[in-house]
């Protein structure tokens, strides 16, 4: 016989599931009828450019030297708006792909994008929190100190990048061009979202067939 504890861990987990399905769907109900089909393709774009920028940022906070350490602040910021603008690209994308057929070689590709978008936001939450954990050096007095603290995060001092934290970046930016190239291949080899397809470029006069 289960001991007490797996019944209740068991009763939890059903109970977080139902909350889940139940929020998923009333977001699809009011989603359906709120937001047009395309769109995930209207945002899918914020998260990538922003976590390129925040790796961007992050190295050449590496490189080029300032005392108010510009880019490495930009990249903590472009860090969070990555991960804000992928969650809300990822929930847009629940509601477009309601309106699309789907075949078993498509859904494949649909769980391993969303596989991989996962992955993404787990990478760049790591990258954050190691942030979080690193602190910027005070300087010497407390007229130095508050300087400091008055462009880190929330006044903490913290948001520092790290060793560490630009490999979780470099990672979370490899896994973000992933999942695009996984979301373009489902557009463009198997047209997923698209009603009517023509292989005749619009730019290129064709000889009408005899």
């Amino acid at each position: 016989m289960p001991p007490p504890s797996y019944h209740f861990w068991g009763a939890t987990m059903g109970f977080v599931r139902g909350i889940y399905s139940g929020l998923l769907g009333l977001w699809i109900h009011i989603g359906e009828r709120v937001f047009p089909p395309t769109i995930h393709p209207m945002l899918v774009h914020f998260p990538i450019v922003l976590l390129y920028l925040a790796l961007l940022a992050d190295i050449l906070s590496r490189v080029v030297r300032s005392p108010d350490r510009f880019f490495e602040r930009s990249s903590f910021w472009l860090i969070v708006l990555g991960l804000i603008a992928g969650v809300v690209a990822a929930a847009a994308g629940v509601i477009s792909e309601q309106f699309v057929k789907w075949t078993p070689t498509t859904i494949s590709l649909l769980s391993a994008h969303q596989r991989d978008a996962v992955l993404t936001g787990v990478l760049v939450i790591a990258a954050l929190v190691s942030r979080w954990l690193n602190r910027y050096p005070l300087g010497r007095g407390s007229a130095a100190r508050g300087q400091v603290r008055a462009w880190t995060f929330a006044g903490t001092g913290r948001g520092r990048t790290s060793l560490m934290a630009t490999l979780l970046l470099i990672g979370a930016v490899a896994m973000i061009t992933e999942t695009a190239s996984l979301g373009g291949t489902m557009v463009y080899q198997y047209g997923v979202g698209i009603k009517h397809v023509s292989f005749h470029s619009p730019l290129v006069k064709h000889k009408p067939t005899p």
